[in-house]
């Protein structure tokens, strides 16, 4: 995992870039967002075609569309809100609307700046190479992306695009961050997953059959990993602290919590530890993903295979819903990652860690058959930090 940081080249691009220019005009861009569909209106009857990726190309471009998007704006702020997209989300669906729109140009770079950027965000735009590319403001430290620091304020470059000492930086607009923290259940459209039963080894009736919505896991899957700050254990409190949508809710915690009834918060945590140790199959991200991926809560209950970070993550998670007491991460200096529980009134004996008042207890969903309190063994004499889960 690494960010690149960049010098600001303020020059201007030699050269011309020539773009051929489409002939298909609409009032209407009809597209879909997660499979959700979606209609903005859009007029590219009089579409200003950029010769090259000059300043004054950038500036005439832009003084078209600003004109040409009143509308626009107006529906694209009326979905954000209607759908209650998340500002990632949102960057996704400008993202889509603009390829819709002009194809991939860098017309549509332009386009989608100017809709992030008169929406409050902040943006800026660069050339190489005679390609136009996007960056947007975020506060979050976002890994494995080219980033700049302007008057303060981090940049990142967006999707695929190149940035090296080449990059000429043209258009830039301070304004919101990006932010990848939790910001309220999207309301997407439905595409139910195929039904999956997670059944715990330790007792055949802890067994639950799942649904989730595959548009939300979709959107997850093009997320950027993101934390707080350059300390990388922050990109994990920032995936523990998404709830489940309303299909996993009614699916898997209610039922769970239907099942926990009646026992102790002791009792009732180790019937889940259990259930997250035994009823998912153990693999390292390199080998099935090729890089070091992890997954939101969610996740974990989709895809087939899951490791300590995926299953710490998902613990955390359902402690919190199904027992409503807290949870948190733990991090081993040896390289491995797991969950406490603060039990908070109840006495509870075994290995933890404390935090200003609290004693939260080891939970480790990668020690198979480990009881609530069990470090396990390769972890004894390794340094351990807690890390908080909002």
């Amino acid at each position: 995992m690494k960010k690149v940081l960049l010098s600001v080249v303020c020059l201007a691009l030699a050269g011309v870039f020539t773009i051929s220019c489409s002939d298909k005009h609409s009032n209407i861009v009809q597209f879909s967002l997660y499979g959700t569909d979606l209609n903005i209106h859009f007029d590219t009857s009089q579409r200003e075609t950029m010769k090259d990726v000059s300043k004054d190309e950038v500036s005439k471009c832009l003084v078209w569309i600003k004109s040409s998007t009143i509308e626009t704006l107006k529906d694209c702020q009326r979905i954000k809100q209607e759908l209650n997209l998340s500002d990632w989300a949102y960057v996704k669906m400008l993202d889509r609307f603009a390829t819709a729109s002009l194809d991939s140009t860098n017309e549509a770079v332009l386009l989608m700046y100017d809709m992030l950027t008169r929406s409050g965000y902040g943006a800026m735009v660069s050339a190489n190479k005679g390609k136009l590319n996007l960056w947007y403001q975020s506060d979050a430290f976002v890994y494995n992306a080219a980033g700049i620091l302007l008057n303060g304020h981090k940049y990142y470059v967006y999707g695929d695009s190149v940035a090296n000492e080449e990059t000429a930086m043209l258009q830039k607009m301070e304004g919101r961050p990006i932010d990848f923290h939790y910001q309220g259940e999207m309301k997407l459209a439905q595409k139910p997953t195929a039904p999956r039963t997670i059944t715990s080894k330790k007792d055949s009736t802890f067994a639950f059959t799942i649904t989730m919505n595959q548009n939300l896991i979709d959107y997850y899957n093009e997320v950027p990993l993101a934390g707080d700050d350059e300390n990388f254990m922050t990109r994990w409190a920032t995936l523990a602290e998404y709830p489940f949508e309303q299909q996993v809710k009614d699916s898997l915690v209610t039922k769970m919590k239907q099942k926990v009834a009646g026992m102790s918060q002791l009792e009732a945590v180790q019937q889940i530890l259990w259930w997250v140790q035994t009823g998912f199959e153990f693999e390292y991200d390199e080998k099935v993903w090729g890089y070091d991926r992890a997954f939101y809560p969610e996740e974990t209950l989709f895809y087939p295979y899951a490791d300590s970070e995926d299953r710490s993550i998902l613990l955390a998670r359902l402690v919190r819903d199904v027992v409503g007491i807290d949870a948190a991460l733990i991090y081993y200096s040896a390289g491995h990652l797991t969950a406490a529980v603060d039990f908070a009134d109840a006495v509870v004996v075994g290995d933890f860690l404390k935090l200003e008042d609290s004693r939260f207890i080891i939970c480790d969903p990668s020690y198979i058959g480990g009881r609530v309190g069990e470090t396990i063994p390769t972890m004894k004499n390794s340094e351990a930090t807690i890390i908080q889960v909002k």
